[in-house]
């Protein structure tokens, strides 16, 4: 049997190692992408092993040296696991790059479209717009039975829904032609579909802004984490300059249900607070900041925040509670904190892998 062959029969047997690998990075970053207010999709695969096979001849085959070892394939292939990130909106693209440098360890970063590759073919249009990494789930974030996935290489890509669609079609046709070269005529469609799908990504960048737009409105209602996060992101970016604050805005699902109980989930009542929190002065994250600002030094908002065992504290307390205990009775109030460091009923999926 060949050095391929012998590889693809290899990676048969830790086929399900990969396809757990990705199921974790995914169900992390699934939770860590509702908790901050990003609106996405979020899938993983492991590689097929058929597409794979392809692959590793085609690159085995271009190579100046041949493969001389199993490890030296395993080192080039990169996307055995793989998570992919549709956003609703191209424009939490930014978004969605601080959470990922947060939540993993980042080796590689890639954007698309790469302006020094040349085109497989005469295109008009731009083609595919994506962020793509190569990382490793961070092992401060998993459980102890989960820390042999730490090793697995892990591909994310992140684009827009409308872009992956393309992409998928595209991809399969043209760079995996298993029925032969595609025609001019074919290629033409594909790239006229490109176009159709940069317009419509503008479109939902439009949508996007309209609907921040009525948010503004001070009698405006946050009707989800996701209004909230957007109204945040935006306040911040306009009243700040970028090397003063990090948008790390943490658990924005959390602050949504704390406003919500507090009766405080307006622009009209949340302004305020945003005002009197130094955000430049801190380096805990946006809604923890923000929901420290709301608890301490009210006792009957602490108390509400934290049910039963807040109110029996803050009669007690001789002081109002220390910044670094208000939201942290908030939290512990959630429940117990899931390995990816968000509380599973304040919206964490349950984390399973063998």
């Amino acid at each position: 049997m060949d050095l391929v062959n012998q590889f693809i029969e290899n990676y048969r047997k830790k086929y399900t190692f990969y396809e757990n690998a990705g199921r974790l990075a995914a169900k992390q970053l699934e939770t860590a992408l509702q908790s901050a207010g990003i609106r996405a999709i979020v899938t993983s695969r492991a590689k097929n092993p058929g597409r794979l096979k392809y692959k590793t001849f085609h690159r085995n085959a271009e190579r100046e040296t041949p493969y001389k070892n199993m490890r030296e394939i395993y080192d080039d292939m990169f996307d055995l696991a793989g998570v992919r990130v549709s956003l609703y909106f191209p424009g939490d693209r930014d978004k969605a790059d601080a959470l990922i440098s947060d939540l993993f360890t980042v080796m590689e970063k890639k954007q698309f479209p790469e302006q020094s590759k040349t085109p497989t073919y005469n295109k008009r249009f731009s083609g595919y717009w994506a962020n793509h990494y190569r990382v490793h789930i961070s092992e401060e974030n998993i459980s102890p039975n989960q820390k042999k996935y730490v090793q697995a290489r892990i591909e994310i890509q992140v684009a827009s829904v409308l872009m992956h669609a393309w992409s998928e079609v595209e991809h399969d046709l043209v760079y995996k032609p298993l029925q032969g070269t595609l025609s001019d005529e074919e290629l033409a469609i594909l790239d006229e579909l490109n176009g159709l799908v940069l317009a419509g990504e503008i479109a939902l960048e439009r949508l996007q802004n309209a609907g921040n737009e009525r948010i503004r409105n001070k009698n405006a209602e946050f009707g989800s984490q996701y209004e909230l996060a957007s109204y945040l992101y935006n306040y911040l970016s306009n009243n700040f300059r970028p090397e003063d604050i990090e948008l790390r805005m943490g658990n924005i699902e959390l602050l949504f249900r704390l406003i919500s109980r507090l009766k405080m989930n307006t622009v009209k009542e949340i302004q305020p607070v945003l005002k009197s929190v130094k955000f430049e002065k801190d380096r805990r994250n946006i809604s923890q900041q923000i929901i420290d600002q709301i608890i301490t030094g009210n006792e009957k908002r602490y108390a509400r925040s934290c049910g039963t065992a807040g109110r029996a504290e803050a009669r007690t307390a001789a002081r109002p509670p220390a910044i670094s205990s208000a939201s942290g009775c908030l939290w512990s109030a959630c429940s117990t904190a899931s390995p990816t460091g968000i509380p599973r009923s304040c919206g964490a999926p349950s984390i399973s892998t063998p």
